[in-house]
């Protein structure tokens, strides 16, 4: 039996769609969890996985959480899981790894919701247990390791922003996660003969179909076509791509995205769904 799972708990992009919470994923080694990304739904995907039978997934069990890069699709459900788990009975610290400015991020999420905080502390609720979160802002190479995985970041390009791909060295998997990113090559370094790649992906015609030159450029300098994608696991070889972060529009569909992909990938696909889980 495995002594790996990943988990997707969030598929979804920046634009709400009925049945995708925002980008989360998970590592999951025996009973230890590694979330990747906290997006707006995060939480409620968590909980879902939990009573599926995911116990690592349990909220006072979180303490681990490995940020791609700071956009607020990848971001805005860390509210929830700062506090929620706290107010659960969460003693264990939470460890937050993510780019220069996460701990800016995490200091002014909690300094937002003080108020709050401190009612349930001075209030009927007994919460006086620490509310405690350390962050470690990383740079590219080895930023964690415990005796069931190690983690590694790589630069990806997504724009402006510090962007991580992180690589996943469990006892049996090898699990690679693009997050944001136009294709690059420290992705297929990283990437190569891997066990699960995760990638994000467009679906090209849709967006020359669907978008004028503004957006067809942001799009083509910031992620990843079908085509290209292709062109990505032809190199690499995962034994299984799973695709994430889709986007797809207007009247394009899943099955255009697999059939661009497919027509010029031979190995097995998978497109992405909130709570499927891999092993």
């Amino acid at each position: 039996m495995s002594r790996t799972k990943f988990v997707l708990l969030g598929t979804g992009t920046p634009r709400y769609t009925p049945g995708r919470a925002q980008q989360s994923s998970a590592v999951i080694v025996d009973d230890q969890a590694y979330l990747i990304d906290c997006g707006d739904g995060t939480m409620v995907r968590i909980a879902e996985a939990a009573s599926r039978g995911l116990d690592a997934l349990t909220f006072t069990r979180l303490t681990h959480l490995f940020l791609t890069h700071l956009h607020p699709d990848h971001t805005c459900g860390l509210p929830g899981l700062l506090i929620g788990p706290w107010v659960m009975r969460r003693r264990a610290a939470l460890h937050i790894y993510g780019p220069p400015g996460t701990q800016t991020l995490v200091d002014g999420l909690l300094a937002a919701y003080h108020d709050g905080l401190e009612a349930h502390r001075n209030g009927l609720a007994p919460l006086n247990h620490p509310l405690a979160v350390e962050v470690h802002e990383v740079a590219a190479g080895q930023i964690y390791r415990d005796d069931r995985v190690t983690v590694t970041a790589f630069p990806v390009d997504h724009g402006h922003l510090d962007v991580y791909g992180l690589k996943f060295v469990t006892p049996d998997k090898v699990i690679v996660h693009s997050a944001d990113t136009r294709p690059t090559p420290s992705l297929l370094e990283h990437a190569q003969g891997c066990d699960i790649l995760i990638h994000e992906v467009y679906l090209r015609q849709s967006l020359l179909d669907t978008f004028g030159p503004e957006w067809q450029r942001y799009h083509a300098t910031m992620h990843t076509s079908e085509i290209e994608l292709a062109d990505i696991a032809n190199q690499t070889r995962p034994k299984l791509l799973i695709l994430n972060h889709q986007l797809i529009w207007g009247d394009h569909t899943i099955e255009d995205l697999l059939a661009g992909l497919t027509s010029r990938y031979d190995g097995p696909v998978v497109y992405g769904r909130d709570l499927d889980t891999f092993s």
